[in-house]
């Protein structure tokens, strides 16, 4: 009961850690509006299974706008594409698009063949009338299968790593002009039967004249246009769910073999645009890491675009991520060296940090680090370096006179007499002299400073004090006129005549 329980626990847990924080692998749209079949329901336990990996998949009847997609998956055509559809498809690709082509025997008529190669022809595909068969190497069910060939032969290519079986259910194969690739092809007995439609499925002889075979039988391709991959296959069947493929089969036949590996690969390798742009951010964010002097996080972010690029193989990325991840990587070379000597000068051993720190320096030198370089430099002047005390003496005063001219007197006092002491001390009189009299300027500008501070200090209590005696005035004033007049008395009693003149 206890491991169930921590069965259950885990399975909980893994389903609190959102989707999100996985990078989407691409996004995959399946046009079901040109076949006769269920393509959904053929592809939907694919779908099931790329999602899984983290694609997005979309099923739709219609390709007009193809912009937000990785890879496009055309599936046994039965209605020809108009040629709108066709030059969006061309667009698609040449942008950076993946192409997915799937053929198939017995749906196809010789006109719907025409029409689809009207689409693969343009990659240098051609998909053939014909049925894969092989007498000798073939599925068993419930009895031996002529029509299943099982397939053993694969091209060295990112999408056949780890491929070693797998079998067509009814495929078809193809030829191909010197534009496009073979991935696959058949085994000694394995041949294209053009008269299975006479003869029924293996009905037919082996037609030399007429029919492929072996290695001139190619059952799987790709080639590149533009930006954009092809990859084209004569089967659908592989990759069927099991509802899709009827009730013969003990299980999906995408989990025969390597067919569900071999589809990964498949749109691994064909979805580039997503990882393209997936790379362009983190080299982003690789190189801002790396001028910050952050090599440990740097070196993680990219180790990331050197994988992607390894699936995308471009080269000019390739090319890229491994300089980028050559400067992380001396970066924390440089790490170490310093923090080495820092040991060293800690234990006194002047001579050996001295070592470890001009070779720290000459790598940070390399990766433009001034941060680092002037740590260096620091520390070699504790250990007695007449180079590198001149050098951090020239920094102060440069940073000396810099503050000096934005009126930071204090600091650059502080800066300049510093930069005099390690000057002194290599006995460079002219650089000391160049101080001094800077110091005095610095002085002398304090000192008109703090005059200039007090004269206007007291004209600010100046106008203090005259701005409150006129507030006073003009208090008396309002308060004098807001009195009302004295009664005048006569000095007369009352009824005195007044005198006439």
């Amino acid at each position: 009961m206890k491991i169930y329980r921590i069965l259950i626990l885990g399975v909980l847990l893994m389903s609190c850690i959102p989707v999100a924080s996985q990078q989407a692998q691409g996004t995959i749209l399946v046009d079901v509006g040109h076949s006769s079949q269920n393509i959904q329901n053929i592809l939907n336990d694919l779908a099931r299974v790329l999602e899984i990996n983290f694609y997005e998949v979309e099923f739709s009847r219609t390709i007009g706008y193809l912009d937000p997609y990785d890879v496009l998956v055309i599936a046994a055509p039965t209605v020809p594409y108009s040629e709108e559809e066709q030059d969006a498809i061309h667009k698609f690709v040449l942008d950076g698009g993946g192409l997915f082509l799937m053929g198939e025997s017995g749906i196809l008529s010789s006109k719907n063949i025409e029409d689809f190669n009207e689409v693969a022809g343009y990659y240098g595909i051609s998909f053939q009338r014909d049925v894969v068969i092989d007498p000798e190497n073939n599925l068993v069910l419930d009895k031996p299968y002529t029509e299943i060939p099982i397939i053993t032969h694969f091209a060295d290519h990112y999408v056949t790593r780890n491929i070693s079986t797998i079998f067509f259910i009814s495929g078809c194969s193809m030829r191909l002009s010197r534009m496009a690739r073979p991935l696959s092809w058949g085994n000694v007995d394995t041949y294209g039967d053009i008269l299975s439609e006479v003869y029924g499925f293996g009905g037919g002889n082996y037609e030399p004249s007429l029919e492929k075979k072996g290695e001139d039988l190619i059952l799987m391709a790709y080639t590149e246009s533009g930006r954009g991959r092809i990859i084209a296959i004569g089967d659908t069947s592989l990759f069927r769910g099991r509802t899709a493929a009827g009730s013969l089969w003990e299980k999906n036949p995408l989990d025969y073999f390597d067919h569900k590996r071999l589809a990964l690969n498949i749109f691994d390798w064909l979805s580039v645009k997503t990882k393209m742009n997936r790379i362009s951010e983190l080299m982003d964010e690789g190189k801002a890491l790396l001028e910050q002097g952050n090599y440990v996080e740097a070196q993680v972010v990219l180790e990331e675009v050197k994988e992607i690029s390894q699936k995308t193989r471009d080269p000019f990325t390739m090319r890229q991520a491994f300089e980028l991840l050559n400067r992380a990587e001396n970066g924390l070379k440089a790490n170490e060296l310093f923090e080495e000597g820092k040991k060293s000068l800690e234990e006194l051993n002047c001579e050996e940090a001295s070592s470890y720190f001009n070779e720290a320096l000459t790598i940070y030198d390399g990766l433009g680090n001034t941060e680092k370089v002037n740590e260096c430099m620091a520390l070699l002047a504790e250990c007695g370096d007449t180079t590198a005390m001149i050098y951090n003496a020239s920094m102060l005063l440069e940073e000396g006179q810099q503050l000096l001219e934005e009126g930071s007197y204090a600091q650059a006092k502080e800066n300049i007499e510093e930069a005099r002491s390690l000057y002194k001390q290599v006995e460079a009189t002219e650089k000391v002299a160049e101080c001094d009299i800077l110091l005095e300027q610095i002085q002398q500008l304090q000192g008109e400073e703090e005059s200039t501070e007090i004269a206007q200090r007291n004209r600010t209590i100046l106008a203090g004090l005259l701005l409150i005696t006129t507030v006073i005035i003009i208090i008396l004033i309002l308060w004098r006129r807001s009195r009302p007049p004295k009664e005048i008395i006569s000095p007369h009693p009352p009824g005195y005549p007044e005198q006439s003149r």
